[in-house]
């Protein structure tokens, strides 16, 4: 390169570097009750089902998955319900389900991971010794937020310092951490919920989830929209504020590996409102990177020669229908802008 030119660089979409997952569903094993914006059943789409139903389904899948996959590393995923509150029999069950499992893909030379989510309500200390001895390495906590206003709207039964102290509690037992956040909850702006995210990167997660709220029919929250006291945020709102989240983490280098709420047809056929788009997901990043962008920009008087962009970007890095070209147009000759194979984890900017 010219020694008269400069160049800045910024990361961009960090990985969680995990394997494979095999997920294991259990909705609503173990929750005290339901919070006003759960339908787990349609959302999953395994409907009520006990653990047990469910172990056994896993334990005719999991052999099949472990040859196909082809993968050195697999991650077993407990998801659904509150996996540290189940009661001791289901508890068990999992547990040594997951040894039994563990103990199969290292005679086949591969690594088994393990991870489970849960309330920061629900960190019963013995529990945690269990999933430490078994080998589950990371515990996702659903705290949805830190705000105490909306917590209590939201009928979380806890409170922000109960959250903090859950998400401190795992990482001083040398588990991961990760964190699940929800935005457009009831009385959460869009500053409260940028202030949520700020909070959890502050704790040091390995890695964060944001979930759209979203407002199934026959929940709580649909009653409260049904009745116009719940107003769930447009998807612009969504692309917008989650966007400035998601540049907040990757800036900590903390990987974001959910934006949305996966597509399940039963959940998405009964829902009443709520932000919702098949390229929501995909929007959201392409936000991120142009706020990434533009911000860099702001910063430096120097005239841009090229900006390179990871090739694999392309798909979402102007928006759904290109709806992000104007924006970048206001700011930068679209000609500077090069989708280049050579890179792959940040942008580069030359001056």
């Amino acid at each position: 390169m010219n020694e008269n030119r400069r160049s800045h660089c910024f990361a961009v979409n960090p990985k969680l570097e995990r394997g494979k997952i095999f997920p294991v569903f259990i909705p609503f094993a173990g929750c005290p009750h339901h919070c006003i914006f759960c339908a787990q059943e349609s959302q999953t789409g395994k409907g009520k089902q006990s653990v047990a139903k469910a172990i056994a389904e896993a334990k005719i899948i999991f052999p099949d998955f472990l040859v196909k996959t082809q993968s050195p590393v697999i991650d077993m995923a407990f998801y659904g319900g509150t996996f540290t509150a189940i009661n001791e029999k289901d508890f068990s069950l999992c547990l040594d389900f997951f040894k039994d499992c563990k103990q199969l893909a290292q005679d086949k030379g591969i690594t088994l991971l393990g991870r489970c989510s849960t309330r920061p309500d629900a960190l019963a200390p013995d529990r945690l010794q269990q999933l430490k001895v078994i080998g589950i390495d990371l515990i996702e906590l659903g705290i949805q937020s830190f705000d105490n206003t909306v917590l209590n709207q939201s009928k979380r039964a806890y409170t922000r310092e109960t959250a903090v102290k859950a998400c401190q509690t795992v990482l001083k037992n040398g588990f991961k951490l990760g964190i699940q956040l929800m935005a457009g909850l009831p009385e959460q702006g869009e500053a409260i919920f940028l202030q949520d995210a700020e909070t959890a990167i502050s704790l040091k997660p390995h890695c964060l989830r944001f979930y759209p709220c979203l407002v199934p029919e026959g929940t709580a929250l649909a009653k409260l929209f049904l009745a116009q006291k719940f107003t769930p945020w447009t998807n612009e709102q969504c692309i917008q504020t989650l966007g400035y989240a998601l540049a907040m983490a990757w800036k900590a280098k903390i990987p974001v590996i959910r934006l949305t709420v996966a597509p399940e047809q039963e959940f998405d056929a009964h829902l009443a409102a709520g932000p919702r788009h098949p390229s929501l997901g995909s929007d959201i990043m392409g936000y991120t990177l142009y706020s990434l962008i533009k911000d860099t920009l702001a910063h430096s008087n120097c005239p841009v020669r090229q900006i390179l962009i990871p090739a694999h970007l392309q798909g979402c890095f102007f928006g759904t229908k290109n709806w992000l070209k104007k924006k970048y147009a206001g700011i930068i000759p679209l000609e500077t802008m090069i989708f280049d194979k050579e890179q792959s984890e940040q942008i580069t900017i030359i001056y």
